[in-house]
């Protein structure tokens, strides 16, 4: 039995309810890592409720105004996911970020997670673990606060996984660099946990056969670059356009963005005359796939401007890793904590000529090149796997002693008796 089987057996039937502050249909990462995340829970088969803000209740979701939930969560490829929402909840009423936001929703979550019998809270909310743990129950929280982060609901968090009575269970973070800050500012450090974001494998890996997958929008005698994801600078774009301006023979496919941000860099395009760039915005979760498959180099180019370059833990690069592609990819710290050279091309950070170069590379990769890297990088996403993400969260709270609720759940588990 695998790893993995072995943890669906031991999870199965435990109630775990997730809570976010998001507004479901939200188009942001960790919106959408949060989803997945639950969707995760689900597959290893317990009974998952996820908690978060209603659909339309915040300028990211808008587009979901007036769907039906069920068809929301399909776009997000988790139609099997319970889910909740908490009303009276806006930006407009309660900005995201707030003391206000984050108090009403953890309010309710706790609430509900009590009606619900959770035996297991995982929160990428700051308030509800807090209270959730106060009860008595097993609070999972995840965080990406940046190094400094000054609010004083990440402190209390920080502060309560190290209290002796009822702490929070497990801290999941996603880097080294953020552990070490969090236990330094007093968090326990052997209930602070490095877990990667994740991946969806059967969505994101490739068919075998190019008759399952879709359409290729692009022009079938040029090669194939592929970006996927917002198009801040710091995320590297303009370093793609320099690149594309270098490889007028390769096509350069980019998916994602802001209209503010399509419309900026669309300008530029035009100015510079880059016929071989397409902008194609934003396309729904669960279509994105079959756009990666076709490119022959997946680009992940985050730069040196934003402080996460040294301890980002991108949710693109597991979904890269599955496609198949080559990935050609920024040497930022970060990046170069959780890859190497078996799985990746490296060109210098915010370098378009460097990039360029990778690209080349990758296009002239040999078959058996590609086919130990494609071994390699699938080793990779099944390790990171939303499933696998889930074991290792619950693995964590269990590690560091489980509250009463949870030792309750566990005397059911089969392989726990």
């Amino acid at each position: 039995m695998s790893g993995l089987a072995r943890a669906e057996a031991v999870w199965r039937g435990l109630r775990v309810v997730c809570v976010g502050e998001f507004a479901l249909g939200s188009r942001r990462a960790h919106a959408i890592n949060v989803v997945k995340t639950a969707g995760g829970f689900v597959r290893l088969g317990c009974e998952v409720t996820l908690l978060c803000a209603g659909a339309g209740s915040s300028p990211d979701s808008a587009d979901a105004v007036g769907r039906d939930v069920g068809d929301i969560l399909a776009s997000l490829g988790e139609p099997d996911l319970r889910v909740e929402t908490i009303a009276g909840v806006s930006d407009r009423t309660h900005p995201p970020g707030s003391d206000a936001r984050g108090e009403a929703v953890g309010a309710w979550a706790v609430e509900r997670a009590a009606a619900l019998d959770a035996g297991v809270m995982y929160a990428r909310q700051l308030h509800a673990p807090i209270w959730w743990a106060d009860r008595g129950g097993t609070a999972i929280v995840e965080t990406h606060a940046h190094v400094g982060d000054a609010k004083a609901a990440f402190q209390r968090v920080l502060d309560a996984t190290a209290r002796r009575d009822r702490p929070i269970a497990a801290l999941a973070t996603i880097s080294q660099r953020l552990r070490a800050h969090y236990v330094e500012r007093g968090a326990a450090s052997e209930r602070v946990h490095v877990v990667p974001d994740g991946v969806d494998v059967d969505l994101f890996t490739r068919p075998a056969d190019p008759a399952g997958w879709p359409a290729d929008p692009s022009p079938a005698r040029h090669p194939r670059a592929v970006y996927a994801g917002h198009l801040y600078d710091w995320k590297g774009i303009p370093a793609i356009l320099d690149a594309a301006a270098r490889l007028p023979s390769v096509w350069f496919d980019v998916y994602g963005g802001a209209e503010s941000d399509i419309a900026r860099h669309r300008a530029t395009i035009g100015a510079r005359g880059l016929a071989n760039v397409v902008l194609r915005g934003w396309i729904e979760h669960a279509a994105l796939p079959g756009h990666l498959w076709h490119a022959d180099a997946l680009l992940l180019p985050p730069g040196l401007g934003d402080p996460s370059k040294d301890w980002t833990s991108p949710v693109k690069l597991g979904e890269y890793l599955a496609a198949g592609g080559s990935i050609v990819a920024s040497a930022i710290p970060a990046l170069r904590d959780w890859v190497d050279e078996r799985v990746v091309r490296w060109f210098e950070p915010d370098d378009g000529a460097s990039m360029a170069r990778a690209i080349e590379a990758a296009l002239g990769e040999t078959s058996d090149g590609a086919a130990a890297r494609r071994s390699r990088a699938m080793e990779l996403a099944r390790a990171w796997s939303y499933p696998a993400r889930a074991a290792r969260m619950l693995g964590a709270a269990l590690s560091s002693g489980p509250a009463p609720a949870l030792r309750r759940g566990l005397e059911e588990l089969p392989l726990l008796r």
